[in-house]
């Protein structure tokens, strides 16, 4: 059997992720790629934009794009009822936020994660989208287009499957051993055990000097090594947000752990509140996270 299936890319606004602003579809029918497509989408949560410098997508690319609904029938018209294939859970999380902000109960669209099966079969010291793109060396792509990071995806998948003769996408992801899914106990960390700001740092790096405050769970690394890897950088690393944090990185979140009713950690509503009341505190994605790291 063929791989049939469809990769997807979403862009967001801001660090909400339900501020889809641009999606990305690359089709594969019988192995292989017949089709590309992408458009700007209006944000259901309006035209509050902090992601521009990212993808280069502002207010004026979506006034009057689609909505969510109307990308919703476009993407099942493409699908047809084949498997979504998205690089990272980031892609299912803003279509899942979309979908509780605008009442919307989509059904029929199946998510495969390929971070997972390219984390399983390729050894590499990082799994972010350019590099893998190099190692299996790719065409080169316009990074945060969603069409060129579908199509990235797309002929990352179709690679992986070649080189393990797997004949089908459910042939390829059974080949990831699964694990048991277990809620592990949240550890804490004292403040004097924090990782400590670098004094051999580059003071030219973005994080060089920052108050770095991690919220939720990181897919790309641990906490305890997020922390270490911005006080390398010269950061400050920061157990909670305090009015001298500059930046909050949000990972994502058990629903069980947020208080009733709520949709945002307290670390966020807190940096909304300082930023609110003229604090200088960025709010930024794992996703913004990761492009900082690799200025």
């Amino acid at each position: 059997m063929p791989l049939n299936f469809v990769a997807i890319d979403f862009e967001t606004a801001n660090f909400d992720r339900a501020s889809v602003c641009a999606v990305g579809l690359t089709k594969v029918v019988d192995d292989r790629v017949v089709a590309t497509d992408s458009w700007f989408v209006r944000p259901p949560t309006g035209l509050d934009f902090t992601n521009t410098y990212l993808h280069g997508i502002g207010p004026a690319h979506v006034a009057s794009a689609p909505s969510w609904t109307e990308t919703l029938q476009r993407i099942a018209g493409v699908t047809a009822g084949v498997p979504l294939v998205a690089y990272s859970p980031f892609d299912k999380g803003v279509y899942n936020a979309a979908n509780t902000l605008t009442g919307s109960t989509p059904s029929g669209f199946d998510f495969l994660d390929a971070l997972a099966v390219v984390r399983h079969h390729c050894q590499l010291p990082s799994h972010r989208l350019p590099l893998v793109v190099a190692h299996f060396r790719l065409p080169d792509f316009d990074h945060h287009e969603a069409g060129a990071d579908s199509l990235a995806c797309a002929l990352i998948t179709l690679r992986i499957a070649e080189e393990r003769g797997a004949s089908s996408v459910e042939e390829l992801w059974s080949s990831i051993p699964t694990r048991p899914r277990t809620r592990a106990a949240r550890s804490y960390t004292k403040r004097a055990d924090l990782p400590q700001a670098s004094l051999e740092a580059d003071p030219g790096h973005p994080l060089f000097g920052e108050v770095v405050c991690f919220s939720g769970d990181l897919e790309s690394y641990t906490r305890p090594e997020a922390q270490k890897i911005v006080a390398s950088f010269g950061a400050t690393v920061s157990a909670g947000v305090t009015k001298k944090t500059s930046l909050v990185v949000m990972g994502g979140f058990d629903p069980a752990t947020l208080r009733p009713g709520a949709t945002l950690s307290t670390k966020i509503q807190r940096a909304q509140e300082l930023a609110a009341g003229g604090q200088s505190v960025e709010i930024v994605t794992e996703q913004t996270f990761l492009e900082i790291l690799s200025v």
